[in-house]
């Protein structure tokens, strides 16, 4: 009996050693494929990851969109209850007046179950019948609590619904050369206590040789709104202390620069602090423009914001760009 179980325990070791080299060559396989990553518009290509769905469940859930979110939910229902099923139907006549042989009558058994449902109709009516529901039913229950706390924190998770404008201008403002960005409040609730940054990113050739990724937040002339209920532009002074100083959009492209606006505030109306970001490449900045006015006065004298000019700009002036000329000469 001794030689027995020592074998078995050889054997078991062995195959759990097998199992482990199999599951990290699958991991290794996995690392080795390039996966599409997309921040802001800006899209790039890792390496050297395990990508599975498994190694981070809960930020793959709460990312995935609405019909990926519940269309991965349908086929682990159906997968499941299939299995359920065949279990079922293993069983021969364990499930009561379910039709000899038929599978659909035990896949139809197994959704009332796994949904904790159970009209009458069906029921089990042997000790195998009872052992399979009963593992059907806690599978059903905990499944059922997961799902409902992956539905609630992404309907709970608090969202600032803002408009950035789709380019960034490169003018004068109160007679200075301003780096400009636009947003809007798209929900007309006050957000209070609202910050902006604006983050410039460019590649350097370093002393060795190599190009390196660099980050320089951007100096803005005010980053701070008491309350931010319409529209907000940013205005970024460009002088000699600014990165973006004596650079044009040639200059831009080549060092492959890219901007980022962040905003954060705390939302009226959930209680909690929302954060949202854009970005924009160099082609995305227009110089020698600024933006529209968006705010305008209706025929009833009260101010009015045209959310639909939120992306326009228009050529500066042309006496300004005439006297800036002037001044370079």
């Amino acid at each position: 009996m001794m030689v027995l179980w020592v074998e078995l325990a050889t054997r078991a070791a062995y195959c759990w050693k097998i199992n482990r080299q199999k599951a990290k060559m699958i991991r290794s396989r996995r690392s080795d494929r390039t996966k599409s990553v997309k921040i802001g518009n800006r899209e790039f290509l890792t390496k050297g990851l395990d990508h599975s769905f498994w190694s981070d469940a809960f930020h793959n859930s709460m990312s995935a969109s609405w019909p990926t979110f519940f269309l991965g939910f349908a086929v682990y229902f159906l997968a499941m209850n299939t299995f359920f099923a065949f279990l079922f139907w293993l069983g021969g006549d364990c499930i009561a007046n379910a039709r000899p042989d038929s599978f659909a009558d035990r896949f139809y058994f197994s959704i009332e179950t796994l949904a904790t449902v159970g009209y009458g109709d069906m029921h089990p009516q042997n000790d195998y019948g009872h052992m399979i529901t009963t593992l059907e039913i806690f599978t059903g229950m905990s499944t059922l609590a997961v799902y409902t706390g992956l539905v609630f924190a992404r309907f709970a998770r608090p969202r600032a619904k803002v408009l950035f404008a789709n380019s960034m201008t490169f003018g004068r403002h109160d007679g200075r050369p301003m780096l400009m960005a636009r947003l809007a409040n798209a929900r007309h609730s006050a957000v209070n206590e609202a910050q902006a940054e604006i983050w410039m990113l460019f590649s350097e050739e370093t002393a060795e040789g190599p190009r390196f990724r660099r980050f320089r937040q951007l100096e803005l002339v005010q980053r701070r709104n008491p309350i931010f209920a319409f529209s907000w532009t940013l205005f970024h002074r460009v002088d000699e202390a600014s990165p973006l100083y004596g650079l044009g959009s040639e200059d831009l492209e080549a060092m492959d620069a890219y901007f980022v606006v962040i905003f954060e505030g705390l939302d009226d109306a959930s209680g909690q602090k929302v954060n949202v970001r854009n970005g924009y490449g160099p082609g995305d900045v227009h110089f020698g423009h600024v933006f529209s006015d968006i705010l305008s006065t209706s025929e009833s004298g009260l101010p009015q914001l045209d959310y639909g000019l939120i992306h326009q700009i228009e050529p500066e002036d042309e006496e300004i760009e005439e006297s800036d000329q002037a001044e370079a000469g």
